[in-house]
């Protein structure tokens, strides 16, 4: 059970509030889509308490790449760092979720000035855009990715990660990669692949820490998002309880 967070002077509730945890990480099986010609997932039991065995134990083949993950800079840069290098302060903290599900083409800057503003001027360091009305249960061509415009002007306003819903950054034809590069130049973290088929627009605190794969590209995340006890046009900073 969650700990209950006092309400913030002034914001016009009383009495305790208690958070709540939504999973925004799709499963995981032999069943989950990837990238076409990447690892898909692969479980082998090599122990099994159904036999003669004392335990139970599963060998995995997979690409980091699989249901919600993080990619890191080493994904698309030879010097870049890897998965087990990164900073993880990103990964944990406030986030703005915006819905961008009739938006076309990339994800771009005006709807998430638009929403910012609809909820009270305030933008944090993390910022997640929701483009599928539902998450695909198959492999989507057509995902949308993050335009280096919309990087750029977030990053010049103190964002540290974006995460999105769609498998890639970038588009299935791309050859420069132009989206992971502009996170990578301007320090942004990039999630891929979550599912935020019940989360409405407004602001949460991101939990979504990758493993210690030293020499990784990317990990795969247990990615979720906890309600926050203000409302979003009265925001709370992720970390702060008051009484």
């Amino acid at each position: 059970m969650l700990p209950r967070i006092g309400r913030h002077a002034g914001d016009g509730h009383t009495g305790d509030w208690r958070a709540r945890l939504i999973d925004i990480s799709p499963p995981i099986s032999e069943s989950t889509p990837v990238w076409p010609g990447d690892t898909a997932f692969n479980r082998a039991v090599t122990s099994d308490l159904g036999g003669s065995d004392a335990v139970t134990i599963n060998r995995i083949t997979t690409t980091p790449h699989i249901g919600a993950h993080a990619d890191a800079p080493a994904h698309t840069r030879i010097d870049g760092a890897t998965i087990g290098s990164v900073p993880l302060e990103p990964y944990l903290g406030e986030a703005l979720v915006v819905d961008m599900t009739g938006v076309d083409g990339a994800a771009c800057i005006r709807p998430v000035e638009e929403t910012v503003e609809r909820l009270g001027g305030h933008l944090p360091q993390r910022l997640i855009l929701r483009t599928y009305p539902k998450y695909p249960r198959e492999w989507d061509n057509d995902f949308a990715g993050v335009s280096p415009e919309l990087t750029h002007w977030f990053a010049d306003r103190g964002g540290v990660l974006i995460g999105i819903d769609g498998a890639s950054f970038d588009p299935m034809d791309s050859k420069t990669m132009d989206g992971h590069h502009a996170a990578s130049d301007r320090s942004v973290a990039i999630l891929e692949g979550l599912c935020l088929d019940d989360v409405d627009e407004g602001y949460y605190e991101l939990i979504a820490l990758p493993l210690k794969f030293l020499d990784l590209d990317a990990s795969p995340v247990r990615a979720v998002l906890r309600t926050l006890p203000s409302s979003p046009s009265t925001p709370t900073h992720a970390g702060e309880e008051s009484s």
